[in-house]
């Protein structure tokens, strides 16, 4: 089994090298690494050449232009030409894998589930492991991933072939559905944040192409998987990945590749149109 790992990132020159050196020291090595800079402005770029050094499976990108989150993910998987049985893995810049075994794991719980994807829990660098669970069964046989407490977290994987059963219009939202956002907060009476939400347009909610939100593209492609995948996808209990989240300086701005803290109702009524959409059917196969 070949794991395709993507990298976005936007100025993480205190955490990269980290993040590069756990990937070398996994004791499974068949994989290769994709690597995409959104225009760093601080060293991020001189210490992933200086760290990749001659390791022919980390491929770097350089971006000529600024797409955000959302389109440098789809941009990495395009790059890696992964064939349909390949698992891809996703990785944000400044986190890094949790231990050498994670990808040893990955491969176990593939092999032995016959599963299509993959989440689980992590550990936060700044208190406790996150204590996730699995979805229950009640919530697989309903369907209603979209309307329960939120499980697919880190590390997150999945085939390459399911990646493909996707329509990419997944990561557009239209003004019909912020308006409708909109008209939900006002019919619950939530007046604080219909008011931060009512002047807000689709345009403001993607990126320079108009065809990828600029954020919570995770729970943007992972609700259909999910549902697509049913029993076929496996939950890791075990801490496979180390979720920085001690960096008071670090701010929301950077983590959303220079989106300002002020646009932060902007992910919040993302997330709420997410929640709404219509859900994926669940397959049988992928073939």
């Amino acid at each position: 089994m070949k794991f395709h790992i993507i990298i976005a990132m936007y100025n993480v020159e205190e955490w990269i090298v980290e993040n590069i050196a756990m990937l070398r020291q996994q004791s499974y090595q068949n994989f290769n690494v994709v690597i995409i800079d959104d225009l760093s402005t601080d060293s991020t770029i001189n210490l992933v050449n200086d760290s990749i050094d001659d390791d022919k499976r980390f491929n770097f990108v350089i971006n000529t232009e600024k797409k955000y989150k959302t389109r440098n993910v789809v941009d990495g998987i395009t790059y890696a030409n992964a064939a349909a049985e390949d698992v891809i893995i996703l990785l944000d810049g400044d986190d890094r894998l949790f231990d050498k075994n994670a990808l040893q794991t990955v491969a176990d719980t593939y092999q032995k589930d016959d599963c299509w994807m993959t989440y689980g829990s992590f550990i936060r660098s700044a208190g406790r492991k996150k204590n996730n669970r699995a979805y229950k069964q009640s919530v697989i046989d309903a369907h209603s991933y979209r309307q329960n407490k939120w499980l697919g977290s880190h590390l997150k994987t999945f085939k390459y072939s399911l990646w493909c059963q996707l329509n990419m219009n997944i990561f557009q939202v239209n003004d019909l559905e912020v308006n409708n956002a909109v008209k939900r907060c006002l019919l619950s009476f939530n007046l604080k944040r219909w008011f931060s939400w009512r002047k807000i347009k689709a345009i403001d909610l993607h990126d320079a192409s108009g065809l990828y939100i600029k954020r919570v593209d995770d729970k943007a492609f992972s609700y259909p998987m999910l549902e697509m995948s049913g029993v076929k996808a496996s939950f890791i209990d075990s801490p496979l990945y180390y979720y920085r989240n001690d960096v008071t300086d670090y701010s929301s701005a950077m983590r959303n590749f220079g989106v300002q803290n002020s646009e932060k109702e902007y992910t919040r009524i993302i997330r709420d149109i997410l929640i709404h959409k219509k859900p994926y059917k669940r397959l049988n196969s992928l073939n």
